[in-house]
């Protein structure tokens, strides 16, 4: 496929956040790691890159020990985090192309990231241009710094590092917190070198072709959960994240509809004005918002009271309007069916009122026996005795 085959030639995106790739790489920077009384300095670092190749931009990325389904989730939210600083706000992409690692469970993930999710084809590196991207950064960067392993095991002789000067100093390599900052140092330099011209394209890019993240969905990918599900109480939603007490509520009257439901709520650890509440099965989702606190005394009260305390009394007018609603039209309906039902109407069926005896039943049932008797009376034939002359009186003195 990478030699025989007729391949396709591509060009690069033409503005930003056209087109992402991503990818794992294991940086080719030493570190030393002490474990079970023995120092090892063979280890490396695992990135996962997030990249728009409009302009080779790393828009994201995340650090680990070795790759895994939450190194990949913390890079797209580290890319979505990206965009609000340099945009203003969040976005997604158009089109997100990844490898096929545990892509059963991240689909649902990147297709909340990109409008169309593209995985690259199996055995075919060179539809991957993130894997270019990585060779350069080796070269560029970390060939330059004492703990560097090198290129492929199949590469020259000449291109490999002197392993007589990596022994000599390896008591002098970084542990892994000092090898982390050395790879985001990598990627803040890259981010700096490109950023002007990403911004200029950026700036080109209609209203149109830009796809906003809303806050539900952020935190419906990438949202902390408190491992407990909370109802909704007569103040609100209680919770409690990282042993602060917090109380939150929603502007949706439908939420209300609901109080039976237990929520499992999302939250930004760096933001926790606004959580996400969901259900169990994931069908209803519903945004709130911490409760604005009101001072108890007039004085004490400051611009911006005022406007919340208005805002809290509208809606519920809005909330008793809509019951008052409801509750006429259930009576209506209920009225309706006691008129076409006469019998829902009678005493011993709409009050559970008992005899002298402490009986109720007794009562119901023989009201119905005797309901049921009339009935069947009802139904027995009558003789006519009009059609008969007066002579046949003994006839029918003998039946």
């Amino acid at each position: 496929m990478n030699n025989k085959a007729m391949q396709v030639k591509r060009s690069k995106p033409t503005s930003p956040l056209f087109y992402w790739t991503m990818d794992g790489w294991d940086a080719e920077l030493l570190y030393q790691k002490f474990e079970n009384g023995v120092t090892t300095y063979h280890n490396r670092l695992t990135v996962v890159v997030v990249l728009d190749p409009c302009v080779g931009y790393p828009i994201g990325y995340a650090i680990g020990t070795h790759e895994t389904p939450e190194l990949i989730k913390a890079a797209l939210r580290n890319a979505v985090d990206h965009t609000a600083e340099l945009f203003g706000q969040r976005y997604r992409a158009h089109q997100l192309q990844s490898d096929h690692y545990a892509i059963k469970a991240l689909t649902p993930l990147y297709e909340g990231m990109a409008e169309k999710v593209t995985p690259a084809r199996v055995k075919n590196a060179k539809t991957k241009v993130i894997e270019p991207y990585f060779h350069r950064i080796n070269k560029k960067y970390c060939q330059l710094m004492p703990n560097w392993s090198g290129v492929g095991i199949t590469s020259r002789k000449e291109s490999q590092p002197n392993v007589d000067f990596l022994n000599k100093n390896r008591k002098n390599f970084p542990d892994a917190e000092a090898c982390t900052y050395q790879i985001a140092r990598i990627i803040q330099l890259e981010r700096y070198e490109k950023i002007n011209r990403y911004m200029e394209l950026w700036g080109k890019t209609a209203d149109e072709h830009k796809l906003p993240l809303s806050w539900a969905n952020y935190l419906y990918y990438f949202g902390a959960e408190t491992g407990f599900r909370n109802m909704l109480q007569g103040n609100g939603l209680l919770m409690t994240i990282d042993g602060i007490k917090h109380d939150y509520d929603c502007y949706d009257l439908s939420f209300r509809d609901h109080a039976s439901t237990r929520w499992a709520v999302k939250y930004d650890p760096t933001d926790t004005t606004k959580v996400l509440a969901i259900n169990e099965d994931g069908t209803l989702r519903f945004e709130l918002e911490e409760k604005y606190i009101q001072p108890m005394a007039l004085k004490d009260r400051k611009p911006g009271d005022y406007k919340q305390l208005e805002r809290v009394k509208e809606f519920n007018n809005v909330l008793i309007e809509t019951i008052s609603e409801k509750r006429k039209a259930t009576a209506t309906a209920i009225g309706e069916m006691f008129e076409s039902n006469p019998k829902l109407n009678d005493t011993l069926t709409k009050l559970i009122l008992v005899d002298s005896k402490g009986q109720h039943k007794n009562e119901r049932n023989a009201n119905r026996l005797g309901e049921a008797t009339a009935t069947k009376r009802s139904k027995l034939p009558t003789p006519i005795f009009e059609d008969f002359e007066d002579e046949d009186d003994d006839i029918f003195k003998m039946i």
